[in-house]
């Protein structure tokens, strides 16, 4: 039962295809995952403001004060921006 050149290649990349696979499922296994849950956003009253705002008609929303000030903070909390001036819209 001779070897010849293509079979041995052959049984070498897939013997060194099962080697990657057990090395990365071996890696998958220990990866510890964090523990901190202090990224995690809580729920707030703007979060209620814009989840109610977001069925708005566009009509409806030019004239409504308060979803307009919503939006305004959450883009404002989103881009780490400073608070505009009030008068400058």
């Amino acid at each position: 039962m001779a070897l010849d050149t293509p079979r041995t290649l052959r049984l070498v990349a897939f013997g060194l295809g099962g080697l990657a696979a057990l090395a990365a499922a071996v890696e998958l296994t220990r990866t510890v995952l964090p523990t901190d849950t202090g990224h995690v956003v809580r729920d707030d009253a703007l979060r209620g403001t814009l989840a109610r705002c977001r069925d708005l008609t566009p009509e409806d929303y030019a004239t409504n004060t308060e979803c307009r000030a919503a939006w305004e903070a959450a883009r404002q909390r989103f881009f780490d921006l400073a608070p505009e001036p009030a008068g400058t819209e």
